[in-house]
């Protein structure tokens, strides 16, 4: 698991659901310019110091059905791994709750922010806003979405 502040975590987007001071969706697309979620020039560990606790967000893509967009990509100095999806968001949680008690590979413990995970989903709450993509599956309907994982390695 990529370390927050060993690797460059970047979704691609400038647009969430949230604010940086809350979790909650508001039922708007935010425009993140200018605030801890702009990260067209700024990785995620750059900015994890600016949102209190870490991100838990869910960030807004401009993905439409059956079209995928890059959504993601983390990398650090040898691995690259890039995720495109047709789903309308990326959720990024940066292990704000991780304690040094979790034991992984090796015997390593893992503290706050050891790990990053980026969840291609819909949005939050979306059944309750009217601007958000539908969630609601019908019986005669069928979900299918799309995530593809592409993962580079250079020695």
């Amino acid at each position: 698991t990529p370390s927050t502040t060993s690797s460059t975590t970047t979704p691609s987007t400038n647009s969430s659901t949230t604010t940086p001071s809350t979790i909650l969706p508001t039922g708007e697309i935010i425009d993140c310019k200018g605030t801890a979620f702009e990260f067209r020039d700024t990785p995620i560990c750059d900015k994890i110091s600016d949102v209190k606790g870490g991100f838990d967000h869910t960030f807004a893509l401009l993905s439409r059905d059956g079209w995928q967009v890059p959504a993601a990509e983390i990398a650090s100095d040898k691995r690259r791994v890039k995720i495109h999806t047709d789903q309308p968001g990326i959720h990024v949680y940066t292990g704000n709750y991780l304690d040094g008690t979790a034991q992984g590979k090796g015997g390593k413990m893992y503290g706050k922010h050891a790990g990053v995970a980026l969840e291609a989903q819909n949005f939050p709450n979306a059944i309750n806003f009217k601007g958000f993509p539908d969630c609601i599956l019908q019986p005669d309907q069928q979900y299918k979405r799309n995530i593809t994982f592409s993962f580079e390695y250079s020695p």
